[in-house]
């Protein structure tokens, strides 16, 4: 180069050009599937599910848990994926009743190895940052994530208004550091949407945890509150609109307005029953009982069963066990294991019409 010098412009251009390839990429303003009410949407009912999520792992752990508010972005995957290095643990679960899509969740291994080590009966204080995850701590942290995301399936219902269900996590660990990894089993398209949050346990340690999803199943995702809650630029339009049809139909001089009247009804003879006569029923004992299947067998079948002898159930995995009282079916729930004895969170009662249908 000799005794050449870059002048101020040509220096400009290098730094710039440099912090465009070491920073982060989001996607362009214009070319964004989401609106900005519709990610404060996911944010919230991220806050929601997380929320109800924390609050299980909590009693499942024995431990405080807390789940930060969630940041949500839309990201250009390839710079997402650049992100990660090495070894990582993904999550992935899909949504299968209501809402419909697959959801990825990253965390660290350490995360993971915390967790896992508290599910098989440990405090999480002494786990190595470098600790390997075996098959047994695999299927420890699957329990977590599975009574975390049921539980943040089961607070999400009572958003959308109908039953949520989801498939077991599917958990495994991901080298980063191959460039043949294929990753994440979420995007239709060069974009993905990223909700991050922070998870803590007890003073124990405070990691990341991002979710990952399509900006299609984010969309639809967002929708089940954007299309109860408007933006405020919204309302008042709506609100104009409404005056305008008001003062319209004011000024026509061809309409006739009439005092509305309304036919009065006679006060209904009181026909509920005293409280303190339903007290005397308040001590009967019932039964309770939790169905988690049922199939048909031959006498043969039956007669030649024995220790070891495997019964398939006509349930499948993750649907919802039957709770039944003195023999008859009210609700539906989850079954969950709280400290050495299994239990079951009520997630559905049955109808008033469902229960008499159910009646022999």
């Amino acid at each position: 180069m000799g005794n050449e010098k870059l002048s101020q412009e040509e220096i400009n251009a290098l730094l710039e050009a440099a912090n465009s390839v070491s920073e982060p990429k989001d996607v362009k303003e214009n070319e964004r599937t989401l609106t900005d009410f519709e990610n404060d949407a996911i944010g919230e009912l991220g806050n929601i599910s997380m929320g109800s999520a924390a609050t299980a792992i909590s009693t499942l752990l024995g431990k405080k848990v807390e789940i930060t508010t969630p940041s949500v972005k839309e990201r250009n995957i390839s710079e997402v994926r650049k992100e990660f290095k090495g070894e990582k643990i993904v999550i992935r679960v899909d949504y299968i009743k209501t809402l419909n899509g697959t959801n990825a969740f990253v965390i660290e291994p350490y995360v993971g190895a915390v967790i896992a080590d508290i599910m098989m009966g440990g405090t999480g204080e002494n786990v190595n940052e470098e600790e390997e995850l075996d098959d047994i701590k695999l299927s420890a942290l699957g329990e977590a994530m599975n009574q975390m995301m049921g539980s943040a399936a089961t607070a999400l219902s009572e958003v959308v208004k109908g039953p949520v269900d989801i498939t077991p996590p599917k958990i495994e660990k991901v080298n980063f550091d191959d460039e043949k990894v294929q990753f994440p089993p979420v995007y239709d398209g060069d974009e993905v949407v990223e909700v991050r949050f922070k998870i803590k346990i007890d003073g124990i340690f405070s990691g990341d945890m991002m979710q990952l999803m399509s900006p299609t199943f984010a969309k639809n995702f967002a929708g089940y509150l954007t299309n109860s809650f408007k933006p405020e630029e919204e309302k008042k339009e709506v609100s104009h609109v409404s005056q305008q049809s008001t003062s319209s139909s004011k000024a026509s001089p061809q309409q006739s307005v009439k005092k509305v009247e309304f036919q009065e009804f006679e006060k209904p003879d009181s026909t509920s029953v005293p409280s303190h006569k339903l007290d005397t029923l308040l001590d009967i004992p019932l039964e309770i009982s939790v169905e988690l299947g049922h199939t048909t067998m031959t006498l043969k079948q039956v007669l030649d069963s024995g220790v070891g002898t495997l019964i398939e159930l006509e349930k499948l995995t993750g649907e919802p066990v039957d709770i039944l009282v003195n023999g008859k079916p009210v609700a539906e729930g989850e079954v969950m294991v709280i400290g050495e004895n299994f239990g079951v969170r009520i997630t559905r009662i049955l109808s008033k019409k469902e229960r008499l249908y159910t009646l022999k």
